[in-house]
């Protein structure tokens, strides 16, 4: 048996099984099948063939060629379809997010969240349909922001890349894979004290420099590890703390009332902490102890200085003239009448400004999660067992948020007006001085408008895992295990109670703290001091009540059971298997107040078949099937109604959204092909076909309810109360599929010089049925992707400058902010080490040197009148800022 030598800090891949069932699906793995066997030529000593894990050697990993190398390894010798990151250092993964890195893999994308990657999606599925997990289990998850919804998708903001060690994407499935990954699944890695030297020591201080804020905000972080002279018992612990002064300008229209520049401030604490504890009292017995504890302060507010129409539909009566100036998208305006129709008319795009109204909402909100795992691994005779058990949780949501307005109702600007037919929103405002508007008092909303919004996520989980070798002709290993987990989530809303006495109108006097930028085009408004407002409204506070028209809550029993086979032989190896997942779902709520349930649950199976065929030493053709699940999102589920756009400014905007705890998972029939040739060690040129159908995606019904048939117990405008309800209900409607071409390029030049280039094809196709927009593909998928990469490294400098690009992608929500068409957005990254020492490195990051903003477009594709999402409507626009980020590290 050879011995291969492969550069890599983490466990070799095992492959997951499958069940057939007499589907399109079972005869493409029936078929691949045939072929692996016929192939194999059914060698007697097959087992043989395959590199038993105590012949691999490991090697430390260290600088960019080296974590090139390792990822090339762990994707060359796993037998199914899948992408590693590796850390080129301890403490220096590719980017500062881990999420940035993932979209360097073909076939990634991410999402970005103020300015930082947030979630990620594969091969144009939605990044709710992408799972993430942490050594092998999910992780517990809530937002920080006061719109986020409650989503199975894990938050990659919350994870430091300092904890990391490497990553992996499974763009194919197999049986001992978790379910949840219709696009893929993603395994986050961290470190363990036995495979590190002992009294390894690293640490760092670096200073972040935002082109937003202006602000220069630090960063520490640090790792020790050590081992007894036996090796037998080690520990490693690791931590970051994290400042940062984040702002995002822009502009952001709710159509028809008003639009105008707005600006997010945010203070950001972030820190993390993991501790892992191995003990290992022979070479076939290890037990690993995982505590990590992450946690994010974030507090934060938005400012507006909203600029509204004179020329909506209410703006005067029928011949008056208030829309003599206006210009017209997506219809024909007055339509020879004299009043806008409001079946055919579009959208206003050009025309008179009515009032200035300043705004702002100050609100408090955090983020945590823990995660406790406890794995055990014993080998036999012949066999090996894994069991793990674990818990995970998370809180989080806003803590505070409260609104305050312009005291004066606004003021009227006489001769201004607003012009978005460039595809951006621009006024001329006739000589107002945004600068230095005061309204000399502000209001604050009070009732339903003061409030918090807690979050809670967690996860017990069990699982269990054995691994027979066996010598079935070409099977070379059995595996089989057990998985159940308990999941319980909530959302809740309490309102404060004030003082009878309380005066909610504040004088701006004291308070003003000088000007701050809003809008792309950075206006100047006057910012009133924040921290000032929220002290003035916590004295109001005598005490808080729930509203039981928002408690939300889930619980889910999830079990699962699967068993693989292995199999090699000469020029071919590979798994197949099924595996079987099951959910038992409550949705707890309250009905004239009075806690009741619906339940439901569902089950499927997950067959699954991968094949990797050496064709020659440095040629391989893959090939894989499955059928894969992703369980629905929470927010769909909750059977309780959501409240949105109730006792706001928006007139006309509030929706009664209504859960189903009945909703089926999604399910998708998939199949790869894929070609690699690694013309040398470092080197790859691949390509990959990739289809999938799937089935199961959430949709609406949507009607008109009057508001006496609602039953809403807050507060209501009286025009809201006239306007009545849009009610939407969530059901399982329309089919996708989702078809595409991934090809890599990846050269180490042998000179220090080295490439990373890839391209993505992605054509998602699906009914106009199945959103409210009718655009006929999937959320978050761009048709076209690329990036290219370039670096030189030696033993002084390593130097890497990467360019990522994506085409444009549909983004869609509920409430406000609904559907709407994100445009092309690229992002130019440098990261620059110097070696000072053996022992010393000072490091050198920049993320979007370009300072690509962000551009969203209405894109309803029917007749759309008064309506920011109206096709080409410029709905929201926003600058995203330029980071750098210098620091030094020493390591020893």
């Amino acid at each position: 048996m050879n011995t291969k030598t492969i550069i890599k800090l983490w466990k070799g891949n095992e492959m997951r099984p499958s069940i057939f069932k007499k589907t399109v699906l079972a005869t493409n793995i029936a078929i691949l099948l045939g072929s692996a066997v016929s192939i194999s030529a059914v060698a007697a000593d097959a087992a043989a063939t395959t590199a038993a894990p105590e012949n691999i050697e490991k090697i430390e990993v260290r600088g960019i060629r080296a974590s090139q190398q390792a990822n090339l390894n762990a994707k060359r010798f796993s037998d199914s379809t899948v992408d590693a990151i590796t850390a080129e250092d301890i403490g220096k993964f590719p980017d500062k997010n881990v999420a940035e890195s993932l979209q360097r893999i073909p076939g990634v994308t991410i999402q970005r969240q103020f300015g930082e990657g947030a979630g990620v999606s594969i091969r144009g599925a939605g990044q709710d349909l992408t799972l993430t997990t942490l050594n092998g289990q999910n992780v517990a998850s809530t937002g920080w922001f006061v719109l986020e919804p409650a989503k199975r998708s894990f938050n990659y903001e919350l994870l430091p890349s300092e904890l990391v060690g490497n990553l992996e994407v499974y763009k194919s499935s197999q049986a001992d894979l978790a379910e949840g990954g219709v696009g893929g699944t993603v395994v986050v890695n961290t470190r363990k004290p036995l495979d590190m030297d002992s009294m390894t020591f690293f640490a760092s201080a670096e200073a972040q420099y935002q082109s937003d804020s202006g602000e220069t905000d630090p960063q520490f972080s640090g790792l020790g590890s050590w081992k007894n002279d036996d090796e037998t018992f080690g520990v490693l612990v690791s931590g970051v703390m994290q400042n940062r002064s984040l702002q995002r300008q822009g502009d952001e229209a709710f159509w028809e009332w008003g639009a105008g520049p707005v600006a997010f401030e945010q203070e950001r604490e972030r820190s993390a902490i993991a501790a892992t504890f191995q003990y290992a009292p022979s070479d076939s017995l290890n037990f690993v102890f995982n505590a990590m504890d992450m946690q994010m302060a974030a507090d934060n507010t938005n400012y507006a200085l909203w600029f509204t129409q004179a020329d909506t539909s209410w703006s005067g009566a029928p011949g008056s003239g208030a829309w003599d100036n206006t210009e017209w998208l997506g219809g024909c305006g007055l339509c020879g009448g004299d009043k806008p129709d409001a079946s055919q008319s579009g959208s206003q795009v050009a025309g008179p400004v009515n009032l200035a109204y300043w705004q702002a909402r100050p609100r408090e909100a955090t983020m945590k999660s823990q995660v406790f795992d406890l794995k055990m691994e014993y080998s036999g005779d012949g066999y090996q067992f894994t069991t793990q058990i674990g818990d995970t949780s998370s809180t989080g949501g806003t803590d505070f948020e409260m609104v305050v307005e312009d005291g004066l109702g606004g003021t009227a600007l006489n001769g201004a007006t607003y012009d978005f037919t460039n595809g951006h929103q621009t006024w001329d405002l006739n000589g107002f001085d945004t600068a230095t508007y005061d309204p000399g008092s502000l209001v604050m909303g009070t009732g339903s408008n003061f409030n918090k919004t807690p979050k809670t996520d967690d996860e017990t989980y069990i699982q269990a895992d054995i691994k027979f070798d066996v010598d079935l002709g070409v099977v070379n290993a059995i595996k089989t295990g057990l998985k159940y987990a308990k999941h319980n989530t909530t959302s809740r809303r309490f309102d404060f109670v004030q003082a009878d006495d309380f005066n909610p109108v504040i004088s701006t006097a004291g308070l003003n703290t000088g000007t701050f930028a809003v809008g792309t085009s950075e206006y100047d408004i006057i910012r009133f001091d924040p921290d000032s407002l929220k002290d003035w409204a916590k004295s109001s506070i005598i005490g808080e009540t729930e509203d039981f028209g928002s408690y939300r809550e889930i619980d889910e029993d999830n079990y699962a059971a699967y068993v693989m086979a292995n199999f090699a032989s000469e020029g071919v190896r590979g798994n197949f298997g099924v595996r079987y997942a099951g959910t038992e779902a409550t949705s707890t709520y309250y009905v004239d107040g009075k806690k009741t349930d619906s339940s439901a649950n569902y089950g499927e199976w997950l067959p699954s078949l991968n094949v990797a065929f050496d064709l020659a030493p440095d040629l391989i053709l893959r090939a894989s099937a499955a059928r894969v699940m992703a369980r629905p999102q929470y927010d769909d589920m909750y059977v309780n109604p959501n409240v949105l756009g109730a006792n706001d400014d928006v007139p006309n905007n509030q929706k009664w959204v209504v859960g189903n705890i009945g909703l089926k998972p999604f399910i998708a029939n998939q199949i790869d092909l894929g070609i690699e040739w690694y013309f040398n060690e470092e080197s790859l040129l691949s390509a990959a076909l990739f289809m999938k159908d799937v089935k199961n995606f959430v949709t609406f019904s949507e009607y008109h309810a009057d508001s006496a048939d609602i039953p809403f117990t807050g507060t209501l405008k009286p025009d809201e109360v006239a306007g009545g309800w849009t009610v939407q209900e969530k059901a399982n409607g329309e089919s996708a599929t989702i078809q595409g071409l991934e090809l890599q390029y990846q050269q180490d030049f042998g000179n220090g010089f080295g490439s990373i280039v890839n391209y993505t094809y992605t054509d998602s196709e699906t009914s106009p049925n199945t959103y409210t927009d009718r655009n006929p593909f999937l959320s978050d998928s761009s048709k076209h992707s690329y990036n290219l990469t370039g670096y030189f490294e030696n033993d002084l400098f390593q130097v890497r400058l990467a360019y990522n690009w994506r085409s444009e992608y549909m983004i869609r929500e509920t409430g406000s902010y609904g559907n709407r068409l994100h445009d092309a957005f690229g992002s130019l990254d440098l990261s620059a080490i110097w070696h000072v020492t053996d022992y010393m490195d000072i490091k050198l990051d920049g993320n979007n040197l370009l300072e690509e903003g962000s551009r969203q477009f209405g894109n309803n594709q029917f007749q759309s009148n008064l309506s920011g999402f109206t096709d080409g409507f410029p709905v929201f626009e926003y600058n995203m800022a330029r980071r750098i980020t210098l620091g030094a590290s020493v390591r020893f």
